[in-house]
């Protein structure tokens, strides 16, 4: 009898537990920390002229008007299908807020780019202006073994460029250098001008995320060492790092197998990175805001916070956006 009694005082006193030892996964945001209000899909899949596969992913916003002489708008974002055959692909608007057009020339880079390369697809585009050479380089993996890039005067006409991280770049045990994210070095005495971000798969078949940095955007190097690793709260992997600056702190973030979008602090050298995740953004369940979020690319303008994401399942996602709360 005593031992029964205390395994039913135990049970309720074990759930507090487990229920504390879950919130402890993720670290309290700080003051101010935005929260995104769901807006609507850009990527209605009935009414893409390009979709091969039904399915649009890894949005990447790209101020054409900053950079561009003559762009058909002010900006563009690159996004992709993912499975066979891929293809890099662009929409553009004249707001971040939309309407966003489908450029009818899709894809402006293809699976087979003679005699470059002949591969099974490409995807996972990231726009990046690079000021050494006044031109748009654009970051892309085909195949899922190695991330290449292409450079661009106009937004729609690339030269290709090469390979910028393969998988012998990070080691014997690596088997996918992809989803790559290029932004300016934030450390101006690294001796570096930019920076890179990457999914690293490794043979444990676990995705963590990677560091390559760059003098030029074209010859790169990768750090040994692993800029995030999946923990409890993330589950078995990680991808699609990216840089963010909010309120004067760095931000590497991250989608993870849990279906959900982190943010971890980071500093300006990219090597001392916070050791819990903070919870940046769920599905909202509006709309087709369901399930998994992923592959976030976040941007201020104007006072406004946009995040531009992939919504839905593996495979089956589209490209959605939201903005901070209260400036919805």
């Amino acid at each position: 009898m005593v031992s029964y009694q205390f395994r039913i005082m135990a049970l309720p006193l074990m759930g507090l537990l487990m229920a504390t030892l879950s919130s402890a996964q993720t670290a309290t945001p700080p003051d101010g920390w935005p929260s995104f209000n769901y807006q609507g899909i850009i990527t209605e899949k009935s009414q893409m002229l390009y979709n091969p596969t039904d399915e649009f992913i890894f949005p990447s916003v790209f101020h054409a008007g900053e950079y561009l002489q003559d762009p058909l708008a002010e900006w563009y974002i690159y996004y992709a299908p993912h499975d066979n055959p891929g293809g890099i692909s662009l929409m553009y608007a004249s707001s971040l807020d939309g309407p966003w057009r489908e450029y009818t020339g899709n894809p402006v880079i293809s699976r087979v780019w003679e005699p470059h390369y002949s591969v099974p697809h490409t995807s996972s585009p990231d726009a990046a202006w690079n000021s050494e050479a006044g031109r748009l380089f654009l970051y892309f993996h085909g195949s899922n073994s190695q991330t290449r890039w292409a450079e661009t005067d106009d937004g729609l006409n690339f030269d290709y460029g090469g390979i910028a991280v393969d998988n012998a770049m990070g080691g014997a045990n690596v088997t996918e250098s992809s989803y790559a994210r290029v932004f300016p070095h934030p450390d101006a005495s690294s001796g570096y001008a930019y920076a890179m971000f990457y999914m690293g798969n490794e043979r444990d078949n676990i995705r963590r995320i990677r560091l390559a940095e760059s003098v030029d955007g074209r010859a790169w190097e990768v750090d040994p060492d692993y800029v995030v690793q999946p923990g409890p709260e993330e589950d078995s992997n990680v991808s699609a790092g990216n840089i963010w600056e909010w309120d004067g702190q760095l931000y590497v973030v991250y989608h993870a197998s849990s279906g959900r979008i982190y943010a971890r602090t980071i500093d300006a050298t990219l090597r001392d990175i916070g050791s819990v995740p903070i919870l940046l953004h769920a599905a909202s369940g509006e709309g087709n805001d369901t399930g998994r979020v992923a592959s976030p690319e976040i941007l201020t303008y104007e006072g406004g916070t946009y995040l531009f994401y992939e919504a839905g399942d593996r495979l089956g996602a589209t490209i959605a956006w939201a903005k901070a709360r209260d400036e919805s």
